[in-house]
């Protein structure tokens, strides 16, 4: 979606989609109109909010979890409250602790310290009020839901609008790159558990925070084949293990990413902190064994 104007997709609630279909740094964003206004993860795009911000008071900025890719332009609205999952809070205490919460080290953590500076305006913020599962929160009219829903990040949650028939599914997002489970408290068990709850949770209308954007009816089948993302992982993977391999050669294999792309250490960081995320559940399962800094498959 090229336009960057808000959409009414049910009566209160706007949708603002993200720039180029919300793919990463960007993310679809909401707008609530009620007695309160309130931005959900405002990372659509910097015109738009530059806009909003001279012609609307925004009271509450809610945050699905930590990463930059969904506080982007927070700084633009210094006056808002910021909400956000109590488990993720503390990731976003200060700068070092986000990029602990990455576990990023060496080169890599200084490049993205610069990179949470200058390109995505990070400061500390003071949380107002601390989300968790079963909070129901009144704007006004509309009511939202919080359900929180692990994996992609310790606290990450999802927001459902009951009466509006609206359910935002924040970064279960259902994209064809499949679920990103990378960080310190990410876990890939309770990522599957996540997306099947809200795949049974009936809804008019889901909205996601990268590509898709909506979907209607029920989700049961994208979910699936979101679920399935992780399952081919786990099979490229064993199958390079079948010999005896380091972690530094299974990054290069590029089984997340397919193929080489820049900038190289950006990338690299990906395939590194999803690939020792399933080289943990191997071990942890026993499928994989470890000796020295060589993983094989245990019956090889």
């Amino acid at each position: 979606m090229a336009d960057q104007g808000a959409i009414k997709i049910a009566q209160g609630i706007l949708f603002i989609p993200g720039i180029n279909n919300g793919k990463y740094p960007h993310s679809h964003s909401l707008l609530i109109e009620d007695e309160f206004t309130v931005l959900i993860d405002p990372a659509a795009g910097q015109e738009f909010f530059e806009q909003l911000a001279k012609t609307k008071k925004i009271d509450v900025i809610i945050l699905s979890h930590y990463h930059e890719d969904h506080f982007w332009f927070s700084y633009l609205f210094p006056n808002a409250e910021i909400w956000m999952p109590e488990l993720d809070a503390p990731a976003l205490a200060n700068l070092d602790a986000l990029l602990d919460a990455y576990r990023l080290h060496g080169a890599w953590r200084e490049d993205w310290r610069k990179m949470m500076l200058e390109r995505y305006h990070y400061h500390e913020r003071k949380k107002s009020r601390l989300l968790k599962e079963g909070d129901s929160i009144s704007f006004g009219k509309i009511e939202m839901k919080v359900l929180h829903t692990p994996g992609h990040t310790q606290g990450h949650s999802c927001f459902h609008f009951p009466e509006q028939g609206v359910f935002f599914l924040a970064d279960i997002d259902l994209s064809k790159f499949g679920p990103w489970y990378g960080d310190l408290g990410s876990d890939i068990d309770e990522f599957i558990a996540s997306i099947k709850r809200v795949a049974e949770i009936e809804c008019k209308t889901y909205v996601v925070s990268h590509d898709g954007p909506m979907f209607y009816g029920n989700i049961r089948k994208e979910a699936q084949v979101y679920l399935s993302v992780i399952e081919e992982r786990d099979r490229k993977l064993k199958e390079f293990l079948k010999e005896p391999r380091t972690l530094d050669e299974a990054v290069d294999a590029r089984i997340i990413y397919r193929k080489p792309r820049e900038p190289k250490s950006f990338f690299d960081f990906g395939e590194w902190a999803l690939m020792t995320k399933h080289l943990d559940r191997m071990i942890k399962s026993g499928e994989v064994i470890q000796a020295g800094n060589r993983y094989a498959l245990k019956n090889r």
